[in-house]
């Protein structure tokens, strides 16, 4: 899609050319036309049809196609990959027909291409521009941020049409073949620290989306002693760092960004406790930590949604965090709750419309509309959690948090989606073994923790001997491991 540059350099070229507004928008429109047609008749001679020819052609069409397609602003490359979509289906006649031939072959028949031209006919023909694209020096970058755009344009296509079908089929077919050129194989693990290129310093800063960066200053703390982080390149997009794991090495169980994070944000009525953690930014003491807390993992590249490298990350992180720091033993997880405080006001709505039971307990119905003056518990907590007020308040956070923390532990351990946690993260880490271990309590009091959460993050505990084991029981069996003081949370709804 058009950058800011090349906004900025379109303007300077029309009050440079001296044609009016209205000129240069029509010049502009005529090459944008010229550039959607010209892609069109790239792809036409990529096709499979045209295998005569010369490899250097191929390349020289295949750069073509991907400079004229960053020329593109956002609906002109809507368009184009509307044009692309229906190709990522397969001709259904033409698989019939070689599926009759195979099935029919008597034997006699050359199997192996009867076999081949099933195969052949059950690609869709898309996946032959996208294999010579990504054969190309820059293809592989050049598809995955196609593939984002895909996703992008998917969320303005009214979904169940034509249209939305078609954009899905297409952003599948480039998810597969994605998920054979960034393979974890390929992938090389490397540890960034304040001495690595500025480049690479400045993308992980800006890539961090759990808890952004506030300032060189910060970013510095994160890669300094006590910190480890991690990222995961590829040979295809060099300086890219396709997901990144930042680690805290402490001697216990992290129940608080505050203990994490040297720079921590936090809403401005949140009442700070006295007793702040000290950073130390001295040389560290290998034989003193014991713990390794991951507290943010990000995949920096929208176009690898749903390719799984994260997990891969986390296990090679830990081996090399093993073997240069042996007395190692505790390894845990200080992880967002980002569905919570939707999920929590969508079923109070529900409730006060008379649509679904009460998330509350009896008991907790008559605490909360003890302390209002003329609502319902239900209204009442609705109305705290929207507003986010009640965390100046001390005497009603005291009211508010077993309550709290009870619906989290059920949104954590009893909400479903497909049987599955309903959570994004806990299905993330639970599906890699780990433990619904604790949950804490304003744990992170920043703008966006308390619109996530309502302040609350949990650890998922890795008990290395074990994740296999609760690994294989979430995915066949769907059972979550989970702690006892999560359970003793929800008391009898455990």
């Amino acid at each position: 899609m058009i950058s800011v540059s090349k906004s900025l350099r379109l303007s300077i070229l029309r009050k440079s050319s001296g044609i009016s507004p209205q000129g240069f928008l029509n010049l502009m429109s005529t090459v944008q036309s010229q550039n959607i047609k010209h892609l069109k008749d790239l792809t036409k001679n990529l096709d499979v049809g045209h295998s005569k020819l010369s490899p250097t052609t191929v390349e020289r069409f295949c750069k073509e196609f991907r400079q004229t397609y960053q020329l593109l602003n956002s609906e002109e490359s809507t368009e184009f990959l509307l044009y692309l979509a229906p190709s990522s289906k397969v001709d259904r006649s033409t698989v019939n027909q070689a599926a009759s031939k195979f099935i029919n072959s008597s034997a006699n028949s050359n199997i192996e291409r009867l076999q081949d031209d099933l195969k052949q006919a059950l690609e869709p023909p898309i996946n032959q521009l996208f294999s010579k694209i990504g054969q190309t020096r820059g293809g592989v970058k050049f598809l995955v941020d196609m593939r984002r755009d895909i996703i992008e344009t998917l969320k303005s296509i009214e979904p169940g049409t034509t249209q939305h079908k078609n954009l899905t089929e297409l952003s599948k077919n480039l998810k597969s073949l994605l998920s054979m050129w960034i393979s974890v194989g390929f992938m090389s693990l490397s540890r960034v620290t304040w001495e690595s290129p500025s480049a690479l310093l400045e993308k992980i800063s800006g890539y961090e989306a759990v808890h952004p960066l506030r300032s060189w200053t910060d970013l510095k703390s994160r890669v300094g002693p006590y910190r480890r982080v991690f990222v995961y390149t590829h040979p295809c997009m060099l300086g890219e760092p396709l997901v990144v794991l930042h680690v805290q090495l402490t001697t216990e169980i992290s129940k608080s960004m505050e203990k994490v994070l040297k720079e921590f944000r936090s809403v401005s009525n949140y009442n700070r406790p006295d007793d702040r953690p000290v950073f130390l930014d001295s040389e560290e003491d290998i034989g003193s930590v014991d713990t390794a807390i991951f507290y943010s993992i990000t995949s920096s590249q929208q176009g690898l949604q749903g390719i799984e490298l994260g997990t891969h990350l986390i296990k090679q992180a830990v081996a090399e965090l093993q073997k240069e720091l042996p007395n190692l033993r505790r390894f845990s997880t200080l992880s967002p709750i980002p569905g919570f405080r939707t999920w929590l006001l969508l079923e109070l709505t529900r409730h006060i419309r008379d649509q679904g039971q009460s998330p509350l307990k009896l008991e907790e119905e008559r605490i909360l509309q003890a302390v209002s003056e003329n609502e319902s518990g239900a209204e009442f907590l609705f109305s705290q959690v929207k507003q986010g007020s009640w965390i100046g308040d001390q005497e009603l956070v005291a009211v508010l948090k077993p309550i709290l923390l009870r619906l989290c532990a059920r949104y954590l351990y009893a909400e479903k989606r497909r049987s599955k946690a309903l959570d994004p993260v806990a299905n993330f880490h639970i599906r890699n073994g780990s433990v619904l271990y604790r949950i804490n309590w304003l744990a992170d009091p920043s703008p966006r923790g308390m619109t996530n959460s309502c302040g609350m993050m949990v650890n998922y505990r890795y008990f290395l001997e074990n994740v296999e084991e609760n690994s294989s029981q979430y995915m066949m069996n769907n059972k979550i491991a989970v702690d006892e003081q999560v359970l003793d949370m929800l008391g009898s709804e455990r």
